[in-house]
């Protein structure tokens, strides 16, 4: 029976993440664009140019989503021969300054990723768009022939009936809302959507009828109508030879844009709603013989009208009667669907133990904070890595349960992927994406591996957290803390981009809430805020103090535990150490030598001060996890100064959490101490993971 319910508890689980997804308002990146006509050094005069350009055009065009509704920036940096120009525009349904922020924060982080070095790239996110240049393109206007255009057709879905018809369609729509973006928008921006008479429609190869074709235009908001229609109307009439036979596309340029598909994509309401004129119907002979028949034939044809409405009315009866079955029928019928659904997400025991050797030592991945981890082959070739709860733990269910809740909802390059869920008798697995490289602890913390962390691949790994830690505090459907962050839950697929896993510990936040108290705080030790590990305070901040820590142990390449000898010939600890270099002003000191001054100094010392910042002890005063994003991209000379890291000491000052808990509480006053009270430590002093108690919440 126990068997039983963990499997009917585990089916509802995948079934919720299945149907009730819902619109996910991550942003995604579309296309870009590396101009290689010319490029630049890293530490370069035109390379600082850019960053600088970059955060003021995030910092501009956010401000003026939240003032005008529309997010728009252009502007110059620097003086010839490294002078940059550049352009920012949000989505026009991106009205708030945080969203657009965001969605240019990550537009300057493919830059580093797939154009860097390039003197000229475009970024196009779904809801953003991005350009920076060594030539002045904002003069030359949306008439510049060289201007680069994107056309991106929809290769997955195409139309398989009558698709001269629907493009046609589709640049209609098209057409209309770039009249309307001119004329009635000073946004610039329009959507709306193209429907179909009852019982027409499109077939295509994913949808057995499509009745709706949405759209959306949006030009620069400082263009004349006139310049706006000129530049969408050209594009509008390149659509029947771009998308012959796609069930959707977008042409992207700087100055305007177009998209149009078969889902909705867009966040706003329809301003544009037009009904699709009937296809011209066949030709055919029949309705003159017929017409003529009548003629001859006026009493049969009476008689055939009468037999016909008495159909017509037995066939309405049978047909709602038979509705009404099928009705309550699908109430049953719905579970049955569903559950074979959940059927594609459950794996075979058997299926596991072949393709793991019968969890082999020899397979054997690493141990996690209840579990082995195995690596394993599936018989379609798959690489696979299965996480296998100690049998003799008592408390490894809660945090399967709680992590399975969690990551079959999770959907973003930068966390680990769930493939599945196998619950047999005692054996509770989970089977995850296979990452060749493991974690980021077995290169960082291993000396012969650690030079093949080169800083380019450190500040990959960095970014990539970053923006990890974004979509869960921001951007997925329910705020998510993650509460155990760390270099041993830091995956590295095989071109060592990381990938957030291990949520066994995460805790999600409904509607509004940000912060609670909790009386079971459960992490890693040297990862977890002061505030949290002694008074159960927990906020998005507790992230934040962790992926400072994460920083800190990327750049030096040593664990915050680790022991280091300071001026005063006292051991002191990670934290300590960094800080005490960053007041005698010899941060470069605590570099891993690995590195072997290879690393840009401007870049290590930028990494160091958002370390720090993000350790300070009052958690109002760490940046968020979208801050963290801007100043990746910013000069840390714009930087606030960081304060003392909370558990800044040497070795000798060193004492344990519950003498810890009781002097900080007995110099913070009543509310301090009853948070002491209510807060029993559960920590983990070898790297693992601890929890007393926990339940999904």
């Amino acid at each position: 029976m126990a068997a039983t319910g963990d499997m009917a508890f585990v089916v509802l689980l995948l079934l919720f993440s299945v149907h009730r997804a819902g619109r996910s308002h991550a942003f995604s990146i579309m296309n870009y664009l590396c101009n290689n006509g010319s490029s630049y050094a890293l530490n370069s005069t035109y390379h600082s140019n850019v960053v600088s350009l970059l955060a003021s055009l995030s910092a501009n065009a956010s401000s003026s989503a939240a003032v005008v509704g529309v997010g728009f920036a252009n502007g110059t940096v620097g003086r010839a021969p490294d002078q940059t120009w550049g352009l920012a525009l949000c989505r026009g349904d991106v009205v708030n300054g945080t969203a657009c922020a965001t969605c240019l924060a990550l537009a300057s982080g493919d830059v580093d990723v797939h154009c860097r070095g390039v003197k000229d790239v475009s970024v196009y996110y779904d809801r953003c768009l991005l350009r920076f240049s060594d030539k002045d393109f904002l003069a030359a206007g949306p008439d510049d022939p060289a201007a680069p255009v994107q056309y991106s057709p929809s290769l997955q879905v195409n139309v398989t009936v009558d698709p001269g018809r629907f493009v046609a369609l589709a640049a209609d729509l098209v057409g209309a809302l770039a009249a309307w973006a001119a004329r009635n928008s000073t946004a610039r921006y329009a959507a709306g959507v193209m429907t179909t008479s009852a019982g027409e429609g499109f077939t295509t190869t994913e949808y057995d009828l499509v009745r709706n074709i949405y759209g959306l235009v949006q030009c620069t908001p400082d263009q004349s109508p006139e310049a706006c229609l000129g530049c969408l109307g050209a594009f509008r009439d390149e659509m029947p030879a771009v998308f012959s036979g796609t069930a959707g596309g977008q042409i992207n340029a700087v100055w305007c844009n177009l998209r149009f598909e078969v889902f909705l994509f867009y966040d706003s309401s329809p301003v544009v709603k037009l009904v699709a004129p009937p296809p011209a119907p066949p030709p055919s002979g029949a309705s003159a013989t017929v017409h003529g028949d009548a003629k001859r034939t006026r009493v049969a044809g009476n008689a055939a009208t009468v037999v016909a409405i008495v159909l017509g009315v037995l066939v309405v009866i049978l047909v709602s009667t038979f509705a009404i079955y099928l009705w309550r029928k699908a109430q049953v019928k719905q579970y049955v669907e569903e559950d074979n659904d959940a059927e594609s997400l459950s794996f075979d025991l058997t299926t596991l133990r072949r393709a793991t050797e019968n969890f082999s030592e020899d397979n054997k991945l690493g141990h996690g904070g209840f579990g082995a981890v195995y690596k394993g082959f599936l018989p379609d070739g798959r690489q696979i890595a299965v996480k296998r709860l100690d049998k003799a733990s008592g408390q490894g269910l809660k945090e399967l349960r709680n992590e399975l809740l969690l990551v079959a909802k999770l959907r973003h390059n930068n966390l680990a992927k769930l493939l599945g869920v196998c619950l047999k008798g005692q054996e509770k697995l989970l089977v995850y994406e296979y990452l060749p490289n493991r974690s980021l602890d077995t290169f960082l913390f291993v000396p012969e591996r650690r030079q093949l962390l080169d800083w380019e691949t450190r500040y990959r790994i960095i970014y990539g957290t970053a923006r990890g830690l974004l979509y869960l505090h921001e951007d997925s459907q329910t705020r998510i803390i993650h509460r155990d962050l760390k270099a041993s839950n830091i995956l590295l697929d095989a071109d060592m981009n990381p990938k957030i896993s291990d949520f066994g510990l995460a805790r999600l936040f409904t509607g509004d809430k940000t912060t609670t108290v909790t009386s079971q705080v459960v992490g890693t030790l040297g990862y977890m805020a002061p505030e949290y590990a002694v008074l159960g305070h927990l906020s998005v901040k507790l992230d934040v103090y962790s992926f400072g820590v994460l920083i800190l142990e990327i750049v030096t390449g040593r664990r915050n535990t680790d022991m280091f000898e300071s001026a005063g010939e006292e051991s002191t600890i990670l934290l300590s150490y960094v800080w005490d270099h960053w007041l005698r002003s010899t941060a470069l000191e605590t570099v891993d030598p690995s590195l072997d001054c290879q690393a840009p100094e401007s870049e290590v010392l930028k990494c160091i001060h958002l370390g720090l910042l993000c350790v300070q002890e009052n958690p109002a005063d760490r940046p968020t996890m979208l801050d963290i994003l801007v100043m990746l991209h910013g000069q840390s000379s714009s930087f606030a100064a960081p304060s003392k890291p909370a558990f800044a000491f040497t070795y000798g000052e060193t004492t344990s959490s519950d003498e810890r808990g009781n002097n900080e509480s007995g110099g913070g006053g009543p509310d301090n101490r009853r948070g002491a009270a209510a807060a029993p430590q559960a920590f983990s002093l070898n790297g693992m993971s601890v929890s007393e108690s926990f339940q999904p919440r």
